[in-house]
Parts: structure tokens; C-alpha cells; sequence
């Protein structure tokens, strides 16, 4: 699924996308992954959430050990809008009937259509990652008991939300 969709080039394609979250599951179940958001996609490709690096996000979700200095500044800084609009009733084939000539493929139907949201500038983002970006994997093993290798967290600087989600793998 994941190798087949990296190719729409529309980010990173979640196989498990319902929304996890050990410390707020309550919230973090109701808002799911959002931009400013840092994890670890899992093996069987869910986001697993460590922290959230807006300050808007992150009063409400953010574990209670979370070191000082992981979080972007301003709320200026996290600035989010929306992106593109999925309107429900949009197709982009006519017939709910599938072809591929292609021996390997995925299939993604949002039958209640989505919105996807970016952030306005990704220096910020950038320039925090590039700062803090040890700290937050010392503190993803040391702290939170993650297995982490090299080049594995991830920020969210774009996501698509919707309520309804189909995938088709073949």
C-alpha cells in the first residue's frame, strides 16, 4: 500500500490512519494526526504520537515529561490553512469498478470526501527539527521506551482528514 501510494507524491500514506495516542487518547482520538505532530510511523503503518511542537496543540496533548524548548514559539510560527478540498461526490473515474494493467497497486476511496491542511511556512518547522532534532530522539528511546532508528521520526507539516476511508490493496 505505502509503495504504491508514495507515488501520488501526496505525503506519507498512512496503511492504519485512526488516530492513537497513549497520554490524551480522548483528544488525540477526536483531532487524529495534525500538523506539528512528531512520531514514528510503525511497521504496520500507523503513526505512533510522541509529541506536538505547535503551541496551540500542544497544552492539550502533550505528555506531562516533555522537556522544555520542543515546541515551536508563536502560534504565528504554526500557522495552518487549508490546502485542498475533496468534496464528497468528487470522482476522479466514473465506474466504482477498478482496472489496472499493473501487476501491483493500492486503491484509496474517501467516500465523504477530505480536506487536507498545511502549514503556511515550513522553515519554522525546519529550523526547530534541525535544533532539537537529537534531543527529540534521545527523549523518543530514553523517555517514551521507543525503538527509533536513524531518520525514522517524523513531523507533520501537511495532513488529510476525513471521516470515511476505503484501501484496496493488490
Amino acid at each position: 500500500y505505502t509503495r504504491s501510494m508514495l507515488k501520488c507524491l501526496v505525503g506519507y500514506p498512512l496503511y492504519v490512519p485512526q488516530p492513537f495516542c497513549e497520554f490524551s487518547e480522548e483528544v488525540y482520538s477526536r483531532r487524529g494526526v495534525c500538523v506539528g505532530d512528531v512520531g514514528i510511523i510503525t511497521k504496520d503503518g500507523a503513526f505512533d504520537f510522541l509529541f506536538n511542537i505547535c503551541p496551540s496543540q500542544n497544552s492539550l496533548i502533550n505528555p506531562p515529561n516533555l522537556l522544555r524548548g520542543f515546541t515551536l514559539e508563536t502560534s504565528e510560527d504554526s500557522k495552518t490553512y487549508p490546502k485542498e478540498q475533496f468534496l464528497h461526490d468528487t470522482h476522479l473515474f466514473e465506474s466504482p469498478i477498478y482496472t489496472s494493467s499493473e501487476a501491483r497497486g493500492a486503491i484509496l476511496e474517501l467516500p465523504e470526501g477530505a480536506f487536507m491542511y498545511s502549514v503556511a511556512s515550513i522553515l519554522p518547522f525546519r529550523r526547530l527539527a534541525s535544533r532539537y532534532g537529537e534531543q527529540w530522539y534521545k527523549y523518543a528511546i530514553g523517555a517514551r521506551g521507543k525503538d527509533v532508528l536513524n531518520g525514522s521520526l517524523r513531523v507533520v507539516t501537511s495532513c488529510t482528514k476525513c471521516t470515511q476511508w476505503g484501501i484496496a490493496v493488490f
